[in-house]
């Protein structure tokens, strides 16, 4: 199996950006899900990421997660950037310390991004029906 950055960096053309459940832009949510999972962040880090944690930095998006005792800072790619903002901006969560990633019942565990990972990796078309 695949590296989970590398997985990511390939299914991000399949997400839908307009793409909607229930009224959710799970499409956006999806995108940029996708996009952090294609830096060094960890699904753990990713699923706990609060909004204020992702801020500007002379022009450039950077994500600050706690590892250890240190807190760990990243650049994004300028690609990976605009996808984030996107969601940041439809769920108007800038700056707060909500959790950036949430889905219809509530904030996004790494379960639930590991599951987002198969949906893409796994179209309804490719998946196999279990026997009755």
């Amino acid at each position: 199996m695949r590296p989970i950055p590398e997985r990511a960096r390939l299914l991000l053309p399949r997400v839908d950006p307009a793409r909607l459940c229930l009224g959710w832009p799970i499409g956006l949510r999806d995108s940029a899900l996708l996009a952090l999972l294609t830096t060094d962040l960890t699904v753990a880090e990713i699923a706990a990421l609060p909004a204020d944690a992702i801020t500007v930095d002379r022009g450039a998006l950077r994500v600050t997660v706690q590892r250890g005792p240190d807190a760990w800072s990243l650049p994004l790619r300028p690609s990976a950037a605009a996808r984030v903002l996107a969601w940041l901006t439809e769920r108007r969560i800038w700056g707060t310390g909500q959790p950036v990633f949430t889905g219809i019942r509530g904030p996004m565990t790494s379960n639930a991004i590991h599951q987002i990972l198969y949906r893409y990796q796994h179209p309804p078309a490719t998946r196999r029906r279990r026997k009755p």
